[in-house]
């Protein structure tokens, strides 16, 4: 509720209250989503190997990557110039590897620290054609070193989708 110019209560619609985010410039908003980034990678490479802690870390990871990915890509001019940009550089390609998992629990994806291939009927049964041709930027690598090449890649991005 807020008050208005005569002292009374008014009720105020949710669409028009303002978001936590809203309130950060772009700048601080986008350095939050990236600690935010930074603290599930840690937690990834600091959690014992399949531990339920390891199996979470790595769902927020890919949340966090998620998130990030979105705010850079609404940076850019328009759709095109975002995917152009992220074919062009192998992170890139990873963070895109990484957004074939949006929806899907990540983790279902990893065995002993790394991504399922491609070809696993996991994967398989987890993803559609379209999200595996994504995955295979991602399958057989290396989960953790997948999440700090998306991390750098997405860090770069930030500066190069500024207008």
């Amino acid at each position: 509720m807020e008050l208005d110019h005569e002292g009374s209560r008014v009720l105020v619609p949710e669409s028009t209250a303002v978001r936590h985010h809203e309130l950060m410039s772009d700048l601080e908003y986008l350095a939050t989503l990236l600690a935010g980034l930074d603290a599930e990678i840690a937690r990834v490479s600091a959690a014992e190997s399949g531990s339920d802690e390891q199996l979470s870390a790595i769902d927020d990871a890919a949340d966090a990557v998620l998130r990030l990915r979105a705010k850079v890509k609404a940076g850019y001019p328009g759709k095109k110039a975002y995917y152009i940009a992220a074919s062009t550089d192998p992170k890139g390609i990873r963070v895109e590897g990484i957004s074939a998992l949006q929806g899907k629990r990540a983790h279902k994806l990893v065995r002993d620290g790394g991504w399922m291939h491609a070809d696993s009927t996991t994967a398989l049964d987890l993803l559609d054609d379209d999200q595996i041709s994504r995955y295979r930027a991602v399958a057989g690598r290396g989960v953790a070193q997948t999440f700090r090449d998306s991390r750098e890649y997405l860090a770069a991005a930030m500066g190069l989708a500024e207008k």
